[in-house]
């Protein structure tokens, strides 16, 4: 799996929405310009929209607000969210999870670069632009009329959610 470690801090020093030097940024994160330019093409990988202006530096379109695990977390009564940046898909962690699961527990990420739509289709959303979010529902259907795992990407009570889960 590869180490997405630098772009996750890059992507947070550009949240603002400000210019940012490569010089800058290098200095931040300890590596050369050049290195910068590398991880601002894992970004462009990603989906984001990394603006690249002579004598200026690296800038985001407009600011963007990040998942913020420690809020998302402190707000739960029940159940458990693993909140992780960058994910092959919120789907299949929680599949390989399933008997671990209760009712309540969730998956969020800020980016899925193997998502599963409805019918095992690909789907593709850019980092930060939709609220991925999977979660588990007593059905009382599942095996012993258990917990059943929910598929899809819901958006229950997204403006809360999405507050609660913002910086």
């Amino acid at each position: 799996m590869k180490d997405n470690t630098v772009p996750l801090k890059l992507i947070a020093l550009l949240a603002n929405g400000e210019f940012h030097s490569g010089e800058q940024l290098g200095e931040t994160l300890g590596m050369s310009r050049a290195a910068i330019n590398k991880h601002i093409q894992t970004l462009r990988d990603w989906g984001v929209d990394v603006f690249t202006v002579p004598g200026k530096g690296y800038s985001l379109p407009e600011p963007i607000q990040l998942l913020n695990a420690e809020k998302i977390l402190s707000q739960l009564d029940d159940g458990s969210v693993a909140v992780l940046p960058v994910i092959d898909s919120t789907n299949q962690y929680l599949l390989d999870r399933i008997g671990e699961l209760k009712s309540g527990d969730a998956c969020v990420a800020e980016y899925q670069h193997a998502g599963r739509g409805r019918r095992g289709r690909k789907w593709f959303s850019p980092f930060g632009a939709n609220f991925i979010f999977v979660d588990v529902l007593a059905s009382g259907t599942g095996p012993g009329g258990g917990d059943w795992f929910k598929s899809g990407y819901r958006y229950r009570d997204g403006g809360s959610i999405t507050q609660a889960g913002c910086r």
